[in-house]
């Protein structure tokens, strides 16, 4: 839900600036009026959305850490694919200083589905993020199991990579430590008969 992950948008913390900002602030140092900020605001729309999860009038949907990963050996697997598709749920140039943008794509194959939400955020010559969830779930299974990883680095570290691969928003989350993983397994309990 686009609306959920706008919301989600952090506008007081960890406000990134353009590579350029502190030569053009100490050009204007005495105007006060610039270099105070009365409304912070997050213009790389950096958000924390792992998804909305909403249960039905007779299920619920419960939430638990695990130690249960999605099986790598079935996501690497070359079977057919019955239906993928993938949407954008919002991107911005960053007047020109990079990229943010928030994908979603859904993948089923014969024995699991996948859905992955992608946020991708490159500041040019500050850093590159990247946070995925995977919604991972087998045919036989009540359960699905989610998996958030956020990646980042800054330029410093990885511009040596090249351009083919700093703007590659598929290849750079091979280059890009881990900052912090979590996996959860989301189950669906039927309320039906309390009601």
């Amino acid at each position: 839900d686009t609306l959920d992950a706008l919301k989600l948008v952090e506008d007081k913390q960890d406000v990134i600036k353009v590579a350029y900002s502190s030569e053009w602030l100490e050009r204007r140092q005495n105007n006060t009026d610039i270099t105070n900020t009365p409304k912070p605001f997050d213009w790389t729309f950096s958000t924390v959305y792992t998804g909305s999860l909403l249960g039905t009038g007779a299920h619920e949907l419960s939430c638990s850490k695990t130690k249960d990963e999605p099986s790598r050996e079935k996501l690497l697997r070359r079977d057919k694919i019955s239906y993928h598709t993938e949407l954008v749920l919002f991107e911005d140039e960053l007047a020109d200083n990079g990229s943010s943008k928030l994908t979603v794509k859904c993948r089923v194959m014969p024995t699991f589905i996948l859905i992955l939400l992608r946020f991708y955020l490159r500041v040019d010559n500050v850093l590159i993020r990247l946070q995925e969830t995977r919604f991972y779930c087998e045919d036989n299974w009540d359960y699905v199991l989610r998996d958030v990883s956020v990646r980042e680095a800054p330029f410093s570290a990885i511009h040596h990579l090249g351009n083919a691969i700093l703007f590659d928003e598929m290849e750079i989350g091979n280059h890009l430590p881990v900052k912090s993983r979590t996996l959860e397994r989301i189950s669906v309990q039927d309320i039906s008969s309390n009601l």
